[in-house]
């Protein structure tokens, strides 16, 4: 590789210079490490992927160079005093093996690789120094697209899966079509699912899509997430589809507080045990209060349940939606209620909809 060619990195690595040298707590995260699989029937556990994230933040724009870099492990702890927690997940990043399609002379195949070659750990208030693979390394050189993730957003994830769906929504949902399409497997592949774990897709869904959407939308600014089963054969599941969108800005706001609140009591406010971010019955009596005649209440004509376009129905789901992601309650009263949607009004509407929503937050909540 020419010395030139070293001196131009693609549009990755530039953004993320950029971001640095603003001092932005923005992560420049390659599509090619969103998209990338892990192999050897092995996946990160939350603390690790956390860890890379911020091994990459602070590499930034020069991770593509053949050169040590260096991170304070204070900033790695976290809210633990300990570096034993630490030295085990550090040990597990640099061991772990992803895979990728990639070819070679014209012979398409999948190739294996580590993203860490070594470390260096200081004492008890030292720095970790560490240093990409050169298959990594070349990776992050040639990237030209790539996720923007909120540091605050990604420290605040407690389920692994959430942070994963969370990067490949940060990669998609500015698209025109900002759906990811796949089998189970593949899903299950993407997300770290290990294998043996969650076999039936009903355990999949309550544990991984169920429990991850509904993370993403209490604490992402960026976009709302809201999958569906798109192909069954029989009665079994073989195509799964995810679907993010923008947040209107009230959502955007919520999200951004909910991540500078502390994380005690976060799962009950977003099971609404405890409280619910956005306060349904002063949503409904605001929206009530602005109406007019012709302004009654009726099923959007896109489909589409937000707390922006729709505050009244949004609100109804958030509070009595068991914590599952509005516009999966709403897409699946559209698959069942068809024309009768389009036929309801006002406090019917209102009610058949809070009828709807109860029954499915009952329904999906058992094993």
């Amino acid at each position: 590789m020419s010395e030139a060619a070293d001196d131009k990195p693609g549009r990755t690595m530039e953004v993320a210079r950029i971001e640095k040298e603003r001092g932005s707590d923005t992560i420049v995260q390659p599509r090619e490490l969103v998209e990338v699989r892990y192999a050897r029937g092995a996946s990160l556990t939350l603390s690790a992927r956390k860890i890379l994230a911020l091994m990459m933040h602070q590499a930034a724009g020069d991770a593509w160079r053949d050169q040590e870099h260096r991170i304070a492990k204070r900033m790695l702890r976290g809210s633990h005093n300990s570096n034993d927690r630490l030295t085990d997940t550090i040990d597990e990043l640099i061991g772990i093996f992803f895979a990728m399609p990639d070819q070679v002379e014209g012979d398409q195949g999948r190739r294996t690789f580590q993203m860490i070659e070594e470390t260096f750990e200081g004492g008890e208030q030292g720095w970790l120094i560490y240093r990409f693979t050169r298959r990594a390394r070349d990776l992050l050189k040639d990237s030209e697209a790539y996720a923007l993730l909120h540091r605050a957003t990604v420290l605040a994830f407690d389920s692994k899966y959430a942070l994963e769906l969370y990067q490949l929504g940060a990669l998609l949902y500015r698209r025109d079509v900002p759906i990811w399409r796949g089998d189970v497997a593949t899903l299950r592949s993407k997300l770290g699912v290990p294998e043996g774990t969650y076999g039936s897709f009903a355990d999949l869904r309550r544990f991984v899509l169920d429990a991850a959407t509904a993370e993403i939308n209490q604490l992402v600014p960026q976009f709302s997430v809201a999958w569906e089963v798109a192909k069954r054969r029989g009665r079994k599941v073989t195509e799964v589809a995810i679907t993010f969108r923008r947040k209107a800005p009230i959502a955007v706001v919520a999200a951004e507080e909910e991540n500078e609140r502390h994380r005690a009591g976060r799962r009950a406010r977003r099971e609404g045990t405890v409280e619910t971010v956005v306060d349904p019955a002063a949503i409904i009596a605001a929206t009530a209060a602005s109406l007019s005649v012709s302004d009654i209440l009726r099923w959007p004509a896109d489909d589409q349940v937000s707390e922006y376009r729709t505050p009244d129905l949004y609100a109804i789901g958030l509070a009595n939606g068991g914590g599952h992601a509005i516009q999966r309650l709403a897409d699946q009263y559209v698959r069942v209620r068809s024309d009768r949607r389009r036929q309801l009004r006002g406090d019917a509407l209102r009610d058949d909809w809070t009828t709807w929503v109860k029954g499915c937050a009952e329904k999906w909540a058992k094993p």
